[in-house]
This record gives structure tokens, sequence and C-alpha cells, in this order.
């Protein structure tokens, strides 16, 4: 047989966590047609070869917890998420945190422009309106890389109650499952959730069990943000720390709802949350021992990207810019971030700060911000708020542990539950977030080895075979006979990356090939260009 492509004198590590083996790799018609020993592979012929001797052979890294659907339906968006590809991420599931970009009901995305404009390179066109015709316009557009979604419940919620914080009526319950059932039908991989954030935030145990019902019908996931990952936050008011109450809720949440629950990047904020870890981990094991198909991932820094929103109480939420922009409002929010003045000053990045008259200020802390406008960090956070529109994006530092204790961080990530996602924001605007530039490869560096906190084998499982298994993304994320041809080839000895929150924009070090379904999109090293359209449009099983 002539093959398409050839990989030979590689060690494949094949995404299950087996031991890595000698074999060559044959590809036709992008997918994996063989495994082939040594001897066979030499006598084989493909009309393309790949050299990977003294490299590892891995599948194409999978995002599981991406933001990149606010990205993929524009033109340019493989410019953009350039740094994924050269980190080997082949395959990223969108639509976390409760956002989606489709389902949204025609004359309701006003509400959603407002809402991502934190995750968008740009407005967008919505030629479309249901998650079949996302698929439909991406297909027809080209991707840089595979794209599977989750449909997000804000979104829903969004299209079926506007901005309404009261309960779903009975009537609305019904319309914001249908539309779930449709999206499901659709392809979606199930249901995603942002507690943190408006809507969800207002969204009670009982809205978001009949919501999940729906997903898990249809042989969908639960992910859900949860409502607090630090030990006290705005939404509980017991002394019970309130990460393991968030933990518990959603846990209820699937056990009732009979859902497979993927508890969104697992973090502990702020040094009093960190030596919670070994009880919520406690807790994440017994409700799986009970019955509950729980999971979780992680990613491998002390700092993780969102909206400035994220620590103003939920009673402001809808009425925001407003109160920014009146005297009482300034003076009753600035009352309540008293507590949080030394979290702001020290631990709060600005990434984006929308105005261009604010730009210098990008990649500074609130601390420094506050020193350089000679305010008070609390009034310095207020400002960039009120002035970004409340659009600014922020990099939150203290995310289970620091540069000198990360013993929360690796006791997650070594944990057997949990897999590896990224949880990044980017866009070609701003400072960005170091996640996206050297999550996959800090892992197999630092973490793999330098620290030796995981074996090859099991860091790569994580990041593939598992984060597949999670989302029903049949074919993918194995080195396998039959699976979709995405691959990452690189250097055990020389894999990592440098970037950091303050030099992020670091390319990684060690990756020698990237492949989308048998089509090259990193070859020696370089970026083979925005025009290498090789990426699919994935759903559920498929």
């Amino acid at each position: 047989m002539e093959y398409d492509l050839l990989i030979r004198n590689g060690t494949i590590i094949d995404g299950s966590g087996a031991p890595r083996r000698r074999a060559d790799v044959a590809v036709k018609d992008r997918r994996i047609a063989a495994l082939l020993d040594p001897i066979e592979g030499a006598q084989a012929s493909a009309a393309n070869a790949v050299d990977a001797n003294g490299m590892i052979v891995a599948p194409g890294f999978i995002d599981l917890h991406s933001h990149s659907d606010w990205i993929a339906p524009i033109p340019e968006h493989g410019s953009i998420l350039k740094p994924f590809l050269m980190q080997g991420v082949t395959t990223f599931v969108g639509g976390n945190c409760g956002f989606s970009v489709a389902p949204i009901f025609p004359g309701k995305t006003r509400l959603l422009d407002a809402s991502g404009q934190m995750l968008s390179e740009r407005k967008l066109d919505w030629k479309w309106t249901s998650v079949a015709e996302y698929g439909a316009h991406l297909t027809r557009q080209g991707l840089a890389l595979n794209v599977a979604h989750l449909a997000g419940h804000g979104s829903i919620r969004f299209s079926v109650m506007g901005s309404s914080a009261a309960d779903p009526s009975a009537e609305e319950l019904r319309a914001m499952q249908s539309t779930l059932e449709r999206a499901m039908a659709d392809g979606a991989v199930g249901l995603s959730t942002g507690l943190g954030y408006f809507p969800g935030m207002i969204a009670k145990p009982a809205e978001l069990a009949a919501m999940a019902r729906v997903a898990a019908a249809a042989g969908g996931v639960l992910t859900s943000h949860l409502r607090a990952y630090s030990t006290r936050s705005l939404f509980f008011s017991s002394e019970v720390a309130h990460n393991l109450l968030a933990v518990r809720e959603m846990v209820s949440v699937a056990r009732e709802a009979r859902a497979p629950l993927q508890i969104s990047h697992l973090i502990f904020v702020g040094r009093r949350t960190w030596p919670t870890v070994n009880e919520i981990l406690a807790n994440i094991e017994k409700a799986r021992n009970d019955g509950v198909d729980v999971a979780f991932d992680t990613f491998p820094y002390t700092c993780g990207n969102t909206t400035i929103r994220i620590i103003f109480p939920a009673w402001s939420q809808n009425q925001l810019e407003e109160l920014l922009d009146s005297a009482d409002g300034w003076a009753r929010l600035a009352a309540g971030f008293q507590p949080l003045k030394p979290f702001i000053h020290d631990t709060v990045q600005l990434m984006w700060a929308v105005k261009p008259e604010l730009k210098h200020f990008e990649g500074m802390f609130f601390g420094e911000i506050a020193e350089a406008m000679k305010l008070d960090p609390v009034d310095a956070y207020l400002t960039i708020a009120r002035e970004s529109g409340t659009r600014a994006r922020v990099l939150i530092h203290l995310y289970s542990g620091d540069d000198r204790n990360e013993n929360a961080l690796r006791a997650a990530m070594s944990h057997p539950l949990n897999a590896f996602e990224m949880d990044t924001i980017l866009t070609s605007r701003g400072h960005n977030n170091p996640a996206s530039f050297g999550t996959y490869p800090r892992i197999l560096g630092y973490y793999v080895r330098e620290l030796g906190l995981l074996s090859l084998e099991d860091a790569i499982h994580k990041m593939t075979g598992m984060a597949a298994d999670r989302m029903h993304l049949r074919g993918r994320g194995y080195v396998r006979a039959g699976a979709a041809a995405d691959f990452c080839i690189f250097d055990a000895d020389k894999i990592g990356c440098d970037a950091d929150a303050r030099t992020p924009d670091r390319d990684p070090t060690g990756i020698e090939h990237v492949i989308v379904n048998g089509r090259s999109v990193v070859k020696d090293g370089i970026w083979c260009g925005d025009g290498v359209m090789a990426g699919q449009w994935l759903t559920r099983g498929a």
C-alpha cells in the first residue's frame, strides 16, 4: 500500500498510559492506517515522510477547556491561535464556563456580544444560531485545528430569559431544556456552566440539574466553573470552606442528573485556600467511589486569566456600569472591596485595558497601576473597570501556589482524576497568559523531566487519551490504527517553555512536528502558516 505519510524511527507514547514502544506510523486518508515494526516501516512507501529518530511520537494534545470558540469563526484565527499549534495542541473544546457562541436565539446576540468581548477578537457576524450552523460555518471557512463544542448554560439562559436575574419559570426552563436538546442533537459534547459569572452565579442547583439531565440523557458531559475556588467567597455564608461547598454543590447536581461531571480548572485561590487541597481531593475521590462519574482538570501555572468583573458581587453584575458611573455606586463598591485591597494590590495583573490610552498599564500589577495613577488600589481597580466598560481582562495570581510553594498545584496535577488543559483567553491584543504559549511543554519539561512529578506516559495520557475520553471524542487522543492522524513529535530531552507572567510570549523548545489530520502545521519547529487549514469540526462520539 502507498501511504500518504510515514513517521519513521520514533518512540510511540500512544495516549493510553501504556509504556512507550518503537514503531513506525503509517497514515492514509487522514487516519492512522497501521503501526509498523521498523522492518515493515523500512519497506513501506509514502508520498511524505517524517524522520522521528530520537523523538517521542505522541497524539496531538487536546485542550478540553478552551474559550477559542470566540476566535475560530474569523478567517485569521490560525494566526491568532498559532501559539496553540506551536505547543502541540491539535484539538480544543470550546464553549466553556457557561459562555458559548452557540446556540443563540436571533435577536439575543447583543447580550453575548457584551458578555463575550473579553473572549473575542471583535464582534462576530453571527451567521449561525444553532450548534449545527456554527459547525457548518467553521467547516466552510476552514479550521487551523480541530474544534469540539460545549453548549453554554449562560448563553442559553440569555437566549431564553435575557438578562433577568429571576429564577426561570416552568415555561422558561422547558425552553432552555429544548434549546439544549437541539444543541446535543447537533453534536455538542455537553453542557458547560460558569457559576462565578452572571448569569450562572444566580442559577440555583435545581435549574442546573434540570439542564444537566438533558445533557446526560444525550450522552454528554457536564462541565462546571465552580461557584467558589477559595475558602471565602461572596456566594456562601457558612464557616465551612466555600470551595468545598462549591464542589459538593456540583457533585449533588451531577448525582441528581446522573451526569458525568468535569470540574473545570480546579484551583485553590489564595494562601489560606492552599491547605484545603487534600480535603477537596478526598471529597472528589469519595464522590467517585460513591458512583458519581467526576473528574477535574488543571493547568501548570499559578495564575489564570479572567474578567475584571470576577470579584464584583452578584448584586452588582447586571448594573455594574451604572454603579461605576455614580458616586453612590462607586462608594458602595469601594467599601465592599476594602477587605480585598491587599489581594488587588499584590495578585491582580492587568492583561487588556480596552482603551488605547490605558495600554501602558497592560502587564502591570494593580499595586503598580495604583502607584502610577496616585490612587488607592481599590480605586485604581474600579477606575480600570469603569474606563474599560467592565471589559478589561486580568491575570490573577496565587492560584494553587506561588514561586516558593506549589504543593497544592502539584497535588492536583498528579492526581489520577486530573486531566490537563489551558484555560486561556488568546486574542491579538493585550498582555498574554503564559499558558497560551507553554502549558504542555512546561508540563513535559519541568514537571515530568526535571521534577519527576509524573511519568512521561502518564502526563501524555492526561493531555490526550483521558481528555478525549472525558469529552467523548472518539478516534482522537490515541496513536492506534483507525485513530485520527493528529500528532505531536518532540524531543523529550529538550521540550520546555520559559513563558511566565512577565514575559508570556515565548515559544516552546523541543517540539519538531505537529500534524493535524495527516497534514503538517508545524514542521522542523516552524509554523507552516495561516493557509494550512487542516482541522475538522468534531461532534460527540465522532
